[in-house]
């Protein structure tokens, strides 16, 4: 027996390579007197009944609150079914309610937890490896724009290498505004910015892409000989008895009449979001399940593969599967194959969560515990991200809590305090398209405060205290998060919302205030020139410089609109700007490139205009400066990739 032992370890050592950065530099740590205690004595779940009466309570807080139309749960415990309902309505106007299994919901990126499984079912069989550069598996081919191959790795933990995007193709409103997965990949490839990660204990790198996981999709299709929905089908749902789950879209009509109405809760009452077709890219995210359904797949991961006596891993496989193998910094959450680490109270859990406009999911399994919990709501309220994460904070308070030391900061922190202060960016955005604009939103502030912590300032302001070099935990919470040092300089800010998220430090010429400021005097310049134009139309003076006036008038005019133009492009719904580009967006777009002719010639003229001496001095020096903050204009629009049509 310990000799075919021995065979099938050595046979599962090539099927399923170990990490590939070394596993002793991935190991997270805790650190003494910092991190959590867990309190073991009377936690865990006790009973049905009073589960139910937990969510009961906190799901009524939620839904009305929040103003969610309906949600559903379900919480697995020794690889049974431990408790499952529904809250509120899945049909509002009909006043149906939500019914555990029975009504389906969307988990958006919850789904790709079922690619990944099924990437590694490949990968146990032999038919796929870890560490072969994808492109032998597809024949989506990606550029050799860097030297290292992208790898299933690489897909798995989001460290590719991809910019981000979506507009006008991750999600179609209509079913025939759909492509075949191959269409969109090459249709919407998107650029290769960063070279791939080979070194996993580098989290300054991971980048979330609905677009590689599409990809590793195809992969699947290609290398099994069936469509993406046939393989999962047949080789995850049936095995788990999930007969309330489907990838396709239009949902088959069997499941269509049990599926839950989307929301969003605007000017007090709840608007129709519609069905979200997200099938072009549909193993990113265009699962539709129930909760119980959902629950089988948390059995089957926290049973190392197995549910009911179907396996759908090997254990080694799952095991494998479950491992950190992204860590950013030993003292911070990293992130598995597929999964991403959430440590809590001490304890650590393997999750993801998923979005699509009205739906918002999350799914954690807490391994150690042999626990799982899934949540769905229905509604888009503006603080859903906050319900579920309350939910689950609240959960683990209860069943699972924990003594969290006090901290305090080290008496020569303000030594070192300023390197970390300044603006950190999600790594997340587009770079070379038109949506490289969002980049600009959201920056997070870093600062010191006179308590001798750092204060993020983002979303929710938070105070951290540093805890060992470059890691800080929050004050009043066991969150934690790490910043990158080279040559004795901070370049990034890691796992402050996720850790497939980073942000890197923003230098002057990128920041939102400079570029703000540069559209804010453009936007008093153009009114200036015009206003110039027309006050000085028949002031005494040579005919090119009455013409340089109104050049800069026609600059100006020019200008204005544009911005124009992008307020009511932006000023529109979510739903109706995810779905396409309008068209007073490409109309916009033509403005700039009409003013870099008239902004070069403006430059021309202020030339000649000391040269010729036209005007007074200061007269001079203001058209001058009106010249250079027009072609600052421009660079910064450029910047944010608005000058040209740059469509993913």
């Amino acid at each position: 027996m310990t000799f075919l032992k021995t065979l099938l370890a050595a046979a599962l050592a090539v099927a399923l390579p170990a990490q590939a950065a070394g596993e002793a530099s991935l190991a997270h740590q805790d650190l003494p007197g910092i991190t959590p205690v867990p309190i073991t004595e009377g936690a865990g779940l006790k009973t049905p009944e009073d589960l139910e009466a937990f969510f009961d309570g906190i799901m009524s807080a939620h839904l009305q609150a929040q103003h969610c139309a309906g949600a559903t749960v379900s919480v697995v415990k020794d690889g049974k079914l431990f408790f499952a309902k529904g809250y509120g309505f899945a049909d509002v106007e009909k006043q149906e309610p939500v019914i555990a299994d029975r009504t389906l919901f969307r988990p958006g990126s919850v789904s790709k937890l079922f690619t990944w499984t099924a990437i590694m079912q490949l990968v146990e069989q032999g038919k796929l490896s870890l560490d072969a550069d994808v492109n032998q598996y597809s024949d989506v081919k990606l550029p050799a724009t860097y030297a290292q191959p992208v790898t299933l790795r690489n897909l798995m933990t989001h460290t590719e290498g991809f910019e981000d995007g979506g507009i006008g193709w991750l999600f179609a409103n209509k079913a025939d505004n759909l492509l075949p997965l191959v269409d969109t990949l090459k249709k919407h490839m998107p650029h290769r910015v960063r070279p791939p990660t080979t070194d996993f204990a580098d989290g300054t790198n991971s980048s979330y892409s609905n677009w590689g996981t599409a990809l590793a999709g195809h992969i699947i299709a290609t290398v099994s000989g069936e469509s993406f929905d046939d393989y999962v089908a047949k080789h995850i749902f049936q095995p788990l008895g999930m007969d309330s789950s489907t990838f396709g879209e239009p949902l088959p009509p069997p499941l269509a009449s049990r599926m839950s109405t989307g929301y969003q809760y605007k000017n007090g009452a709840f608007k129709t979001q519609g069905f979200e077709f997200i099938h072009a890219i549909g193993p990113a995210g265009s699962l539709s399940s129930t909760s119980t359904d959902m629950a089988k797949f948390m059995i089957a991961h926290l049973n190392d593969g197995e549910f009911a006596g179907q396996r759908i891993l090997k254990a080694e496989t799952a095991q494998l599967m479950h491992a950190r193998a992204l860590s950013p910094n030993p003292y911070v959450d990293g992130a598995a194959l597929g999964f991403y680490e959430v440590y809590m109270n001490g304890r650590r859990l393997i999750s993801h969560a998923g979005d699509t406009v009205a739906f918002h999911s999350d799914l954690f399994l807490l391994p150690g515990e042999k626990v799982g919990l899934y949540v769905s709501y229905n509604t888009a309220p503006t603080l859903l991200f906050s319900a579920r994460t309350d939910l689950m904070k609240a959960f683990m308070q209860r069943y699972y809590p924990a003594k969290l030391p006090a901290v305090k900061p080290p008496a020569d922190f303000d030594q070192r305090a300023a390197k970390y202060a300044g603006s950190y960016r999600t790594i997340r955005h587009a770079y070379t398209t038109n949506e490289a604009a969002f980049g600009l939103l959201g920056d997070e502030k870093v600062a010191l405060t006179a308590d001798h912590t750092l204060a993020l300032a983002g979303g929710t302001a938070s105070q951290w205290v540093e805890v060992a070099p470059n890691t800080f935990r929050e004050r009043d919470s066991d969150r934690m998060i790490a910043f990158a040092e080279k040559d004795g300089r901070i370049t990034h800010l890691m796992d402050q919302v996720l850790v497939f998220i980073p942000s890197y430090k923003v230098a002057f010429l990128e920041s939102m205030p400079l570029h703000a400021g540069l559209i804010g005097l453009g936007l008093l310049c153009f009114i200036g020139a015009i206003v110039t134009a027309v006050r000085t139309r028949r002031a005494d003076a040579p005919r090119a410089a009455r013409g340089a006036r109104w050049l800069a008038a026609a600059a100006g005019l020019v200008n204005l609109v544009f911005l124009v133009l992008l307020v009511l492009t932006f000023s529109g719904e979510i739903d109706e700007l995810i779905y396409a580009w309008p068209p007073v967006f490409k109309a916009a777009l033509a403005f700039p490139l009409i003013a870099i002719p008239l902004t070069l010639a403006m430059l021309w003229l202020a030339v000649r205009a000391w040269r010729e001496g036209w005007w007074t001095g200061w007269a001079r020096a203001r058209y001058t400066v009106v010249a250079l903050l027009f072609a600052a204009f421009l660079w910064s629009l450029n910047f944010m990739n608005l000058v040209g049509y740059k469509f993913s």
